[in-house]
Formats: C-alpha cells, structure tokens, sequence
C-alpha cells in the first residue's frame, strides 16, 4: 500500500508538472508571438524572405546560444569575426539587422519558441483538423480554378469580339473604297459610341460608389476628435467636384453627338464672351477660396490645439518598422541627437538630459481614450509618411527634420471592435510612403485604452535609464 501511495503521488507530481510545462510553453509562444509581430515582421517572416531570411526552422540550424548573441547584437558578432556571423551577413547584401540589447533573453526564447511552433505546425496538426484544412484548400483551389478559368474565358471571349469587329470594318472599309463611297458613316458611328461610352461611364461610377463604398473607413466614423470636422471637409469637396464631373462630362458627350461632322455645317468662330469667362472664373476661385480657408482653420486647430496639456510621445521610423518613444511623469521628452544612433542607441536619444530617464520606448503605440497627444515625428534613414487612417492622421517623416501632429483619440479599440463587428480589429500606424522593398510590411498597432487600462500598461513598461530615473524624482522635488 505504501508502494501503491507513493506511485500515485509520483504520477500526480509529474503529471502537474507536466501540464504547468505544457502552460509554460503555451504562455512563452503566445509572448513570443506577440513578440514577433511588434519587432520582426518588418524584415522577417517565416516562410517567406522579406529584408531578411525567411525562419522557418531557424532553431535547428543554429544553436540556441548563438541565436541569443545574433538577435542582441549581430555586428558585434560580426566584427568579432564570428565565422557564421560573416556568412549570414555576407549571404544577405551585408544588411544590418536591428540589435535588440532591450530584450531579455527569455524574452528572444520566447521569440524563437513561437518560431519553432510555427515551423512545426503543419506536421503538429491533428489528422481530423489536417483533413478539414486539405478539404478547405482544395475547395478554395477548385474556386480559385473555376474563376481563373472563367475570366480567361471572358477575356478570349472579348478578345475575338474585338478581332471580328475590327475584321467586319476592315472589309467595309475595303468595300468603300472599291465603290468611291464609304459604306460607315464614321461621324454618326462615332457620335452613338460617344453616348454608350458616356451611360456605360456614368453606370460603372454609379456601381463602384454604390458596391464599395461600404467598405472604407468611412463606413465606421472618424476615431478622433478633429475627425468629424475632417470627413465634412471631404464629403463636401467629393460631392462639389463629383457635381462639376458630372455636368462636365455630360455636356462633353453630349456636345460630340449633337454637333457631329455632317459636311453641311460649317463650324461658328467665337472669339470670346467676357461675362462668360469672369462666371467661370470668379465661382471656382470663390467656391476654392471657402474650402482652403476653412481647411486651413481646421489644420491650424490640429496643429496648434489650445489645450497645450497633450501628452508628449516621439514616433521614430526607420526602414522597416516604427518606436514609440514616451514622456515620462514630467511630459517632457529627453533631447536627441542623430549622431548618437547607433547598435546600442538606436533612437539617438541623449541618454545625459535628464528628461530622457523616465522615457519609455516600445514597440506598440497605446493612446487614452479621450486624452490630447502631441506626436513628434523623426526619420532615422529615409522620408515615411505616419498614417493612421482612423483617426483622419497623416504626417511626413522626414530625416533631420522634425515633424508633429495632435490628435484627441475618442473610440477605444474596444469599442471600435464592436462597431465594426470584428472582434481582432486593431488600430494601425502605417508608412504611405514607397520607402523601400518591405514598405509593404511597414507597419505598428495602435491601442486606444481606457484610462484604467493605459494607467495599467504605462505601469508595465520600463524607462530608458532605469538607474537614473529615482535620481531624477529626488531632482524634480
């Protein structure tokens, strides 16, 4: 019985360590995960090569010891003369990869963990769960088939319609020309297809408005305070141009089918109506006039708030990815300098002011609901340009310099989720500038928090100069 005890609280020992390992694990490829997407997926993925090599089973062609060293600091390595370090970095055009000294190594393990399961998991996948996902792939690859064929279809379809009317005018104009007679009158032809191509235009608008229109951000409302005031601005101007497209477009056709070529009518010489040209000359100039002075209040209200008690954060691009850098309890960013970026330093910020000690750089921009920010922009390499198309926000970001934009965030991510019904909706701040070959992948979250939630992960963070920071606080009292 003894025996029989002892085996049983054997098993159960190792069987809760057993699933704490499992919970472990579970845990360190979810941090890592989240890891990943916020500092690698600007140059690497895992099948496929962006800026980087794709790392797919990284782990097992390099030692876990060498990985550490390699993510933390690769020049280093390199300039030590490291003989893999040399051969990784001569195999990828000697492209410098970003050093990430701030993260802990059970921090980069984390990383590398969810790498592995990622690399493992088509292999890992139960066999009811990989026949499911077989028939769904092969049902998506008969659709994929099936449209495939049909648009080549109807692009044969169309191609040979086009042959066979151009062969149909091609014989009638050879028979005009062997009676002394055109057979097509080519101004009355014209003036018909004036009229389609106009109703067919005219359609295709009407259709495209009306199919995608529900598809734009537009669709969900403005983000931001400035926001409302910003979507007037742009229905108001689509709607006055689209008026003038409209009426333009139809007197254009219309003209060209009624005053058509009919070799009687001899064309009216009409120098010039002064009245006519002052009335279309003097309400466009009125009309802009209104628009730009109003556009310009509204960026002035945007760019110099009244409220100077926005909170300070730095966004820092670089190719290919994004830091936010925040103001400590004090709301004032330490000073920068470009010549201190570096491995180590890859901000620049002057790490001697000693309002940069209580700064908090991440990798994720998280805003209050409701609470004014003042964003500094700064370009470490080449010109990006910071959209955040929710919030009605877009800013140049060019290097040497410096650019800012204020905002008021008004719907948190949260409650934007359920706006859209879309439960991993996220916020994002992406580059619209062409700034390289992964500008497509170029791109941060952005979380609006409610004031409890922000409090709780700016509490999470750790500061710049964490051996400075109480020193600091002894100062400011």
């Amino acid at each position: 019985m003894k025996i029989l005890n002892l085996l049983s609280k054997i098993t159960f020992v190792i069987a809760v360590l057993f699933s704490f390992t499992l919970s472990l694990s579970a845990q360190s490829v979810d941090e890592g995960k989240t890891l990943f997407n916020a500092n690698c997926t600007a140059c690497h993925a895992i099948n496929d090569k962006v800026v980087g090599p794709a790392l797919k089973d990284v782990s097992k062609r390099r030692e876990e010891a060498w990985l550490l060293k390699w993510i933390k600091n690769s020049q280093a390595m390199v300039k030590s003369g490291d003989p893999i370090a040399v051969q990784v970095y001569k195999e990828n055009n000697e492209g410098i990869m970003t050093s990430f000294e701030q993260l802990s190594d059970v921090q980069i393990k984390s990383i590398l963990a969810y790498v592995k399961a990622e690399s493992e998991a088509p292999a890992a996948a139960p066999v009811a769960n990989a026949t499911a996902d077989a028939a769904t792939a092969t049902t998506a690859s008969n659709d994929g088939d099936w449209k495939s064929m049909i648009n080549w279809l109807l692009f044969i379809i169309v191609a040979l319609l086009v042959f066979i009317i151009t062969q149909v005018f091609s014989i009638l104009s050879r028979i005009g020309d062997i009676q002394g007679k055109p057979v097509v009158n080519w101004n009355q032809l014209n003036s018909v297809l004036l009229i389609v191509f106009l109703v067919v235009g005219m359609g295709a608008i009407v259709w495209e408005f009306s199919a995608h229109s529900k598809h734009t951000i537009f669709n969900y409302g403005p983000a931001s305070a400035h926001g409302a005031e910003y979507d007037d601005m742009f229905m108001i101007t689509l709607v006055l141009t689209g008026v003038v497209f409209v009426i333009t477009q139809i007197l254009l056709f219309w003209y060209g089918f009624k005053y058509k070529s009919d070799g009687k009518r001899k064309a009216l010489y009409y120098p010039d109506n002064h009245k006519i040209e002052l009335l279309w000359t003097v309400v466009p100039a009125i009309v802009l006039t209104v628009l730009v002075i109003r556009g310009l209040i509204v960026w002035n209200d945007m760019m110099y708030p009244k409220e100077q008690n926005g909170r300070k954060i730095e966004i820092f691009a670089y190719q290919f990815g994004w830091n936010a850098r925040y103001a400590g309890v004090d709301n004032k960013l330490g000073a920068h300098n470009f010549r201190e970026v570096g491995v180590i330093n890859q901000l620049g910020v002057d790490t001697n002011d000693v309002n940069a000690y209580d700064d908090v750089v991440t990798n994720e921009l998280h805003l209050e609901v409701n609470q004014p920010v003042d964003l500094a922009f700064r370009a470490k390499d080449v010109i990006h340009s910071a959209l955040m198309p929710h919030f009605r926000v877009q800013m140049n970001v060019v290097p040497g310099l410096p650019t800012k934009f204020s905002f008021t965030p008004t719907v948190t991510t949260n409650e934007m989720r359920t706006k859209t019904g879309k439960p991993t909706f996220d916020y994002v701040l992406l580059c619209n500038k062409i700034c390289g070959s992964a500008h497509y992948r170029m791109k941060m979250k952005v979380v609006v928090d409610s004031k409890e939630d922000y409090k709780k992960w700016m509490s999470s963070q750790s500061v710049l100069v964490a051996n400075k920071t109480a020193n600091k606080a002894v100062a400011l009292n």
